[in-house]
């Protein structure tokens, strides 16, 4: 399990990055075979999707936005990036001017992630509601009839002690678009 806290709190002050060109106008433009998805979002922090397709002629074709083409999950603010382990030295090479704290999962889907420390988290991480619903699966935990009575009225929550990247993605925008 990778705990959250140990990469997204020590990155708290966001590093100098380029400012000439959007992170999308390098991979998309110079560098090529990528799609930026989200980027020039009015949304306030939000994260952008990344493809990639190396086998693609980039003339003449387009990268399928298609979730086995997903390689990477960058905050809109450059600060951090989930990207696939597979993709990582890639990645990291065509995006070293932007600052980007790097956070390598082997998957998006399943749940490499822990978060143990939520009051350290920033901001941007305020709007989750956690739950740790395991008390669920499990009799020998007692039953938490507040968290049950949360659950049972159909809340969006993550569970802190396991989930994947795109839970927490799929939280973090939802509770975006429903502040609006």
């Amino acid at each position: 399990m990778l705990e959250l806290t140990e990469y997204i709190h020590t990155q708290m002050e966001k590093k100098p990055y380029r400012t000439d060109i959007s992170l999308s106008g390098m991979l998309e433009a110079f560098i090529g075979n990528y799609y930026v998805s989200g980027e020039g979002s009015d949304d306030d922090f939000h994260w952008l999707t990344i493809y990639y397709d190396p086998s693609i002629d980039t003339y003449t074709e387009a990268v399928e936005t298609i979730p086995s083409n997903i390689v990477a999950y960058v905050s809109s603010d450059y600060r951090w990036a989930f990207v696939l382990t597979s993709h990582i030295h890639e990645f990291r090479k065509d995006t070293s001017d932007y600052g980007i704290s790097y956070i390598t999962v082997k998957s998006f889907s399943c749940e490499l992630l822990q978060c143990a420390h939520i009051d350290l988290l920033p901001c941007e991480f305020s709007n989750i509601l956690w739950i740790d619903d395991d008390f669920l699966n499990d009799e020998n935990i007692p039953f938490d009839f507040s968290s049950f009575a949360l659950i049972d009225d159909g809340v969006h929550y993550i569970n802190p002690k396991h989930f994947s990247v795109v839970q927490l993605i799929t939280i973090m925008e939802r509770n975006l678009f429903a502040g609006r």
